[in-house]
């Protein structure tokens, strides 16, 4: 089985995408230039048998697509925002859940995917050829070592699954948005980086071992108060409370809190507030609506100098390029 078919499975998920053309890929994908689409899919091939696809997209309408492909894929799968569904060679019913991982691997299938209509859907995919996971698996000293053949057996589909730990989304962050200051680095970069996901991502899901820093620590009560509070800063990014009144708000003591919450999401709660605010910002100044003072008020600055700082520090670029276009996105020179 020649490497380069996982690439041809992912030509195959964007040609059931609408209105969007292969040579649209590697650039941003403006909502308001696609009629019925909005979003972006960056793609990226730092060596033969791997592919990383980063990807977020928004439907006016429930949105249902479909395809198939003969090739095999081992795929790595983050789902970071959003729902949807997902069924595969007539399997039953996957949910895409937020802040989820899995490991899934097939062969000569078909997908069906479902999302919901405004909901914004944001995933990071690391494809892997058979020959190149094999190869990777032969190299762990674990006995009998596992094979793809060997895992999947005579289904076209397996899938393991396990919640998106900290340690991971700090790696899947490092991934997805790499240093600016060495631009012809990136594919070396993007190479390591998927290296180290996916030997941690095997450690759990295939030999069930848990990370030395996500053993448990706090109790389950503990632990949805604690996302409880995520869900109050989000809920409020424009006006957050103080740490006192989200613990308060969470019921929990700010001591907890502040604990609890590095634990959980691998940084502080400011700092976990910061990124997202820049997250939302990335998104709003793609979607083109607002200008830069406009989008800085939304998601709470009310410093557009401090805005334009944190901006450029998170993604190496000023928020006026990406509302004029005039900015390359991470691995748009990574195309085919």
């Amino acid at each position: 089985m020649h490497s380069t078919s996982i690439h041809s499975i992912y030509d195959s998920y964007i040609d059931a995408l609408p209105n969007v053309r292969l040579d649209d890929i590697g650039t941003e994908l403006a909502g308001d230039e696609l009629s019925g689409w909005n979003g972006y899919i960056n793609r990226m091939m730092p060596r033969p048998g791997l592919e990383i696809v980063d990807s977020f997209h928004r439907f006016p309408d429930d949105h249902a697509m479909h395809f198939r492909s003969e090739a095999a894929l081992v795929e790595l799968s983050f789902c970071l925002q959003g729902t949807g569904e997902v069924a595969v060679s007539g399997s039953s019913q996957h949910d895409l859940v937020p802040d989820s991982c899995s490991l899934q691997l097939m062969r000569d299938f078909q997908a069906d995917f479902c999302y919901l209509a405004e909901a914004p859907f944001r995933s990071v995919a690391i494809g892997i050829s058979v020959e190149l996971f094999n190869e990777w698996l032969a190299q762990m000293d674990e006995g009998t070592p596992y094979t793809f053949e060997g895992l999947l057996g005579g289904r076209s589909f397996r899938m393991f699954r396990m919640p998106l730990r900290p340690d991971m989304t700090m790696r899947l962050r490092q991934l997805i948005a790499p240093p600016a200051s060495q631009p012809k680095l990136r594919k070396l970069h993007a190479e390591g980086k998927t290296l180290e996901i996916a030997a941690h991502a095997f450690d759990t899901l295939l030999f069930g071992r848990e990370p030395e820093g996500n053993k448990p620590g706090m109790s389950r009560s503990d632990r949805e108060k604690i996302h409880n509070a995520r869900e109050i800063l989000l809920a409020h990014m424009e006006a957050p409370p103080s740490l006192v009144e989200l613990a308060r708000m969470a019921q929990l003591n700010e001591y907890k809190l502040k604990v609890g919450f590095k634990e959980e999401f691998g940084t502080s709660v400011f700092a976990y507030l910061r990124e997202k605010r820049l997250e939302k910002a990335l998104e709003l100044l793609r979607a083109g609506e607002l200008n830069v003072s406009q989008v800085a008020l939304t998601v709470g600055f009310s410093n557009f100098s401090h805005f334009s700082e944190a901006f450029r520090k998170q993604y190496g670029l000023n928020p006026s390029d990406v509302k004029r276009g005039r900015h390359v996105l991470p691995y748009a020179s990574g195309g085919r």
